[in-house]
């Protein structure tokens, strides 16, 4: 059987999942080829199978002898190597179809949404120059460009051949179009289905919640962690509930900055999560909160949102959040962090509202609804 596919992955903890998703709808017509910074560390999946190749060495890969193969190019977390590498491949490529899967990070670390992520908090723990180390400065760009390597000249450029974008998120791709010039077509994709979230327990059964308020879901400043640990503080100044915020990975200048207002305003109510732990646990973790609060401006943390609302708790997002605007378009009850009052930190979600949230989850990311988004994907 002929491949038809070349997929390429991040060293994700989803990686296998979304492989094999993939085999079981389209089996033995995918490569796939997973890109990672440093090849003599550990990956985060387990099949050995699995062609692995670091970011500089994408041009001495064993596949570039097949790229004229592929009917189609499939890029998970498009990156500057991927982007400098479809550039000089244009040739072998000219008749594949390329698609680029969004998974945050490599649209929103653009420079174009520095003010469009990050609060002023955030901006003040860490200036603009500490957070586009993707992009850097022009000049040593140009260089880079001038020797022929990745640079982000030719990242950039590498959005404008892309035939189709994938997403669930409408925002996201007008904001591509907008600061990036993608042209491509959007198709309607989400990676994993609440069977995969969940165990069969939690899908029957609602669980206890407990009465902690979490803040934020990682160590990555695009959480604002600080305004609202300030709003928290203002709302509750004599505060009882345990303020929750896990820290497992992120930016360890901003993580120490979010440590430090955390203990100062909520002294013993303050906990942080700073290892990781495995996914069953995690959600055990997750539910000793009743409310969560996310205050990302742009798109990210969707399975832990998700995860929280289907578990009915009571979810803060940043109206600016695509996030947020897709999963009110679908009236699923949640709230906007700009409007968040007193009474909406000490009260729960009403037992209507968490059957209703669950209702509306169960039916747009069930089983076969994710299936379709995948062979949709394959057959674009």
């Amino acid at each position: 059987m002929r491949t038809e596919n070349l997929v390429f992955l991040p060293d994700s903890p989803y990686t296998e999942w979304i492989i094999n998703r993939s085999e079981d709808l389209f089996s033995g017509l995918n490569k796939y080829l997973v890109v990672v910074e440093d090849i003599s560390k550990p990956t985060r999946f387990t099949n050995s199978e699995i062609l692995v190749v670091e970011n500089g060495d994408l041009e001495n890969s064993p596949i570039v002898s097949e790229l004229s193969d592929f009917k189609r190019i499939i890029v998970n977390y498009h990156t500057p190597f991927i982007g400098h590498f479809l550039m000089r491949r244009q040739s072998e490529l000219s008749h594949a179809k390329l698609i680029w899967i969004i998974w945050s990070g490599d649209l929103y670390k653009h420079p174009s949404f520095l003010s469009k992520a990050y609060t002023s908090r955030t901006m003040a723990v860490l200036p603009p120059e500490k957070m586009v180390e993707t992009w850097g400065k022009s000049v040593h760009h140009r260089i880079l460009q001038a020797l022929g390597k990745p640079n982000k000249y030719s990242f950039e450029k590498s959005f404008s051949k892309f035939d189709f974008v994938a997403t669930i998120f409408e925002k996201d791709v007008m904001e591509a179009e907008s600061v990036l010039g993608l042209k491509a077509k959007w198709i309607r994709f989400a990676f994993l289905s609440l069977e995969e979230m969940f165990s069969e327990e939690y899908l029957k059964n609602k669980p206890v919640l407990g009465d902690k308020i979490m803040v934020g879901h990682s160590g990555s400043p695009e959480n604002n962690h600080l305004d609202v640990y300030h709003q928290i503080h203002h709302l509750l100044p004599s505060n009882e509930m345990t303020i929750l915020s896990p820290l497992s990975y992120g930016n360890p200048t901003y993580i120490e900055a979010v440590k430090s207002m955390g203990e100062e305003y909520f002294e013993d109510k303050f906990e942080t999560l700073e290892d990781f732990i495995p996914r069953e646990f995690y959600y055990q973790k997750l539910a000793e909160a009743s409310v969560a609060i996310f205050n990302h401006k742009i798109q990210q943390a969707f399975g832990n949102i998700l995860g929280l609302i289907f578990m009915g708790v009571k979810v803060f997002l940043n109206p600016e959040n695509p996030v947020y605007i897709e999963l009110t378009s679908h009236n699923i009850k949640v709230f906007d962090y700009s409007k968040m009052t007193q009474d909406d930190l000490l009260n729960p979600l009403s037992a209507e509202d968490v059957d209703n949230n669950r209702a509306i989850i169960s039916l747009l990311f069930k089983e076969e609804k994710i299936r379709d988004y995948y062979r949709d994907l394959y057959i674009a």
